[in-house]
């Protein structure tokens, strides 16, 4: 059962990449207990299963300074109160983060709402201690009491703007979360699209559409909303993942990127500007070194074993389409 996740493992171990392994626990088709749907039965799993899966992860990434782990109950749809308190007494300790998704779409929070009497948000609230560990995937549909609750709990709100317009889900409510100075990182769900820069441009360009002015994500002590954005989402993606990182301090890992300031996009920026031509100026790949742990794993743009890996990679499509 944790065939999936150990590959992926392998693979971070491969090209060097950092990585917190969530193993996603998803047991019912919806709210109340009910059975799966036949197109589910490939990604069901019981507890006994799951933590199988969690123990065989701790195992593997306890020797491995750049992996990490937590746990991923999909879902309230996903798991019943009973099975979730389960899983999350199970969880190795406070280090570990909990990550779930929540409140995506208008059908779940009706859905929820017809199976307890109150809103998604508004239920885990209520029946957790929702801290610093935890990671609300999406939480697209709260009402501001919700929002401003959540924002003052420590804990980090998913975003992924480019799959939630793509599956059409709806707009988060950033606003009254940023200015409540709630914690937030950045991703994708559906792997539409895997742009960090292309993420944080959506999450800004959308609240401009709806709210029909400039410059929203952000607050008022920033003169730059890249720099915001930029901080806030390194700042929340570090807490998300339960790793130390995402600041160039004694005690932290050394990940980070160097951005080619030869390029036509970053060309004489200096300071702020550059974070903001980074961002706004479209998805032309600026990063030129990367590195993860101190160790340098892209240089000048490209991997070590990049033409191998992507040989592979389109030998394996080609197989699965045969």
């Amino acid at each position: 059962p944790a065939e999936m996740s150990l590959r992926t493992l392998a693979a971070a171990h491969t090209t060097g990449i950092g990585m917190t392994s969530l193993p996603v626990l998803y047991r019912f088709g919806d709210f109340g207990s009910k059975a799966p749907r036949p197109e589910q039965s490939r990604f069901i799993n019981d507890n006994d299963a799951y933590l199988q899966i969690v123990s065989q992860i701790v195992e593997q990434t306890a020797d491995d300074p750049n992996t990490s782990f937590g746990i991923a109950p999909h879902s309230l749809r996903a798991v019943n109160p009973d099975l979730l308190d389960e899983v999350i007494d199970h969880s190795p300790n406070d280090n570990h983060p909990i990550h779930i998704h929540i409140a995506e779409q208008s059908k779940e929070v009706n859905a929820c709402i017809e199976w307890s009497g109150t809103r998604p948000v508004e239920w885990l609230l209520t029946h957790y201690n929702i801290d610093h560990r935890w990671c609300l995937v999406h939480a697209t549909h709260m009402t501001e009491a919700e929002t401003k609750q959540l924002a003052q709990t420590g804990a980090v709100v998913g975003l992924c703007p480019s799959t939630e317009a793509n599956l059409g889900d709806g707009l988060f409510n950033a606003t009254t979360y940023i200015q409540s100075n709630g914690g937030f990182g950045i991703g994708s769900d559906s792997q539409i699209s895997v742009n960090p820069v292309e993420e944080l441009r959506w999450l800004e360009y959308v609240q401009r559409l709806h709210h029909q002015t400039r410059n929203v994500v952000v607050r008022d002590e920033y003169t730059s909303t890249g720099r915001f954005l930029f901080e806030r989402s390194v700042s929340g993606g570090a807490k998300a993942s339960g790793r130390k990182i995402g600041k160039l301090e004694t005690g932290y890992r050394a990940d980070f990127i160097v951005l080619d300031m030869e390029h036509p996009l970053l060309c004489d920026r200096v300071g702020d500007a550059v974070l903001d031509s980074w961002i706004f100026s479209g998805n032309a790949n600026v990063v030129r070194h990367v590195f993860v742990g101190g160790h340098q794993v892209i240089k000048d743009g490209v991997h070590d074993v990049e033409n191998e890996i992507s040989s592979a990679f389109k030998n394996t499509l080609r197989q699965l389409s045969d």
